[in-house]
């Protein structure tokens, strides 16, 4: 390849994952939705850093889950092939009563 640059898409410092919040359904912040603008015919990774276990998912830009995984603590997910411009999603969740800080 003779341009391979990386950007980054979502940068956070630290999240926290389900927080008590009365006023959301459930009554906790357990799942947390980032979009990701994406170019066709790129890699996708995803870098994951957590005190307590996480669901992470990676949402194509049909709607279809393509890479899942559970109780995820430090990983990197991905390659992530994608197909067409568009918006795709990535997902972090947490069982309701967990909470987890996320970076």
């Amino acid at each position: 390849m003779l341009f391979n640059r990386r950007y980054t898409l979502v940068e956070h410092q630290c999240i926290t994952i389900g927080e008590f919040d009365i006023t959301v359904d459930g009554a906790y912040k357990n799942i947390i939705t980032y979009p990701l603008n994406v170019k066709k015919d790129r890699d996708v990774f995803v870098s994951v850093k957590s005190d307590n276990g996480v669901d992470v998912s990676v949402v194509n830009t049909k709607g279809y889950n393509t890479k899942f995984s559970e109780g995820v603590k430090d990983a990197v997910i991905g390659p992530i092939h994608t197909t067409e411009k568009g918006t795709m999603a990535l997902i972090l969740g947490v069982c309701r009563g967990d909470l987890a800080h996320v970076e």
